[in-house]
């Protein structure tokens, strides 16, 4: 009986030791997995920020190498899609760009570079809805994103251009090559070429009021106010009712610090167009530079009533109620703003100083640490919020943001420009309209 009993326990003492090494191996081979698999994702991150790089020097054959190794170890990397079909983009192979935008945007749904890369291909192939449709997803993904509203604006405009042109071709069996030409030279951002399309359309036919529009437009691009308010000018002398280019004009004019011509111009666009959400906006502006204040807000805040869903609206409103010491309606007006953009350092630290006006300290306090805590370089913020730890008598505190905003300062100060080939290569390739290169 007790031998019996002894076999048993050897039986169960030799399972355990057989359900203990399975489980350890299955661990080790586990961790060896996860090992693996971080290994992979640094190799396949070092083969796309090579093709990064090899991108910004312009040289895309090696570039397209380098995303192609990446892809290879990890197939699920969305940057290194993304990465590719820019370099596609790039060399004008926007089919194959397409396919790797649209393989990004599946791995991430969220990768909102990806969705407003993927309209800019769409919108190099004339399918303009599709483009449109990706650049409102980059923007619902990230309302700030400047160069996805631009390029939204760009598929609206191409758009209504390519449907003028199917119509003009349709009415009059063909349009002048060289406006096509300047169109696409135009969008891609090769402005000199595009002077010297429309230029041409316009010499041989100054009544082309759609070629001189986009002649003015280019000359805007490339900073030359002076040649495009000339252009817009004679426009409007042969059509006064065109709202665009009156717009044009106006923002021409104040780009040149021509304030009163370019109130005119909004003036008289409001006079016929009182809801124009731009228009009010940018009288705004020449008013606020003119220091009409309360003429400003009106205009603020009528662009706001037009389009509920304008943060720079907001924003530039709250800056006019704070110079006026409306300090109650600056802070309820950029809580509106953090309401559309709750990641928005800018409102924090305006909101902070709203609340410092009002000796609000603890307030404050919250909005300068929101603040520093997604920019940690504002120099502003950081000694703001050391006055207002001293406010409190956090001196402690104070003491310490004191030296992190000289810190700041110091770094600021000692910093040169660098070469490209000495900066830090980004692991994402952040592609803007301009850079594109088509």
């Amino acid at each position: 009986m007790i031998k019996s009993e002894w076999t048993l326990q050897k039986t169960l003492m030799c399972i355990c030791l057989v359900l203990c090494f399975f489980g350890c191996a299955s661990s080790n081979k586990q961790q060896s997995t996860n090992s693996s698999e971080a290994d992979k994702y640094q190799l396949a991150m070092e083969f796309n920020n090579h093709g990064a790089n090899y991108v910004n020097k312009d040289m895309l054959d090696e570039a397209i190498v380098q995303f192609k190794r990446a892809l290879t170890i990890k197939p699920d990397l969305a940057e290194a899609r993304n990465n590719l079909g820019v370099a596609f983009c790039r060399q004008k192979m926007f089919d194959d760009a397409i396919a790797e935008f649209k393989l990004a945007v599946r791995i991430n749904p969220d990768y909102s570079k990806a969705h407003d890369n993927l309209g800019f291909a769409y919108r190099n192939k004339n399918m303009f809805n599709e483009a449109i449709a990706e650049h409102n997803l980059a923007l619902k993904i990230n309302p700030k994103d400047m160069e996805a509203m631009r390029n939204l604006e760009l598929a609206n405009e191409g758009k209504k251009f390519y449907e003028k042109t199917k119509a003009y071709q349709t009415a009059n069996k063909g349009i002048a090559p060289e406006s096509i030409a300047g169109y696409n030279q135009y969008t891609r951002g090769f402005f000199d070429d595009a002077i010297t399309s429309f230029r041409k359309v316009v010499d041989g036919n100054p009544d082309d009021l759609l070629a001189s529009c986009y002649l003015g437009h280019t000359y805007a691009m490339k900073g030359m106010l002076d040649e495009a308010i000339h252009v817009y000018k004679g426009i409007l002398t042969k059509d006064p009712s065109n709202v665009m280019v009156r717009l044009n004009l106006g923002e021409a004019y104040y780009g040149k610090g021509l304030c009163d011509e370019a109130i005119s111009e909004f003036e008289n666009i409001i006079k016929t167009n009182p809801d124009n959400t731009r228009a009010l906006y940018k009288l705004g502006e020449a008013y606020a530079e003119r220091s009409l204040l309360d003429k400003a807000a009106v205009m603020y805040n009528k662009s706001i009533t037009s389009n509920t869903r304008f943060p720079e609206a907001y924003d530039k409103l709250g800056t006019v109620y704070l110079q006026q010491g409306l300090y109650d309606d600056a802070i309820s007006t950029w809580k509106k703003l953090l309401e559309l953009n709750p990641a928005s350092s800018k409102a924090h630290f305006n909101l902070g100083l709203a609340y410092a006006s009002k000796n609000m300290v603890e307030s404050a306090i919250s909005e300068f640490r929101k603040t520093v805590g997604s920019d940690p370089e504002n120099i502003g913020a950081r000694y703001n919020l050391a006055y207002a730890y001293e406010e409190k008598d956090m001196i402690d505190e104070a003491v310490a943001e004191y030296k992190k905003a000289m810190d700041v300062n110091y770094r600021e100060q000692g910093k040169t420009t660098e070469t490209a080939n000495k900066q830090k290569e980004p692991e994402d390739v952040i592609v803007t309209f301009d850079k594109h290169n088509n």
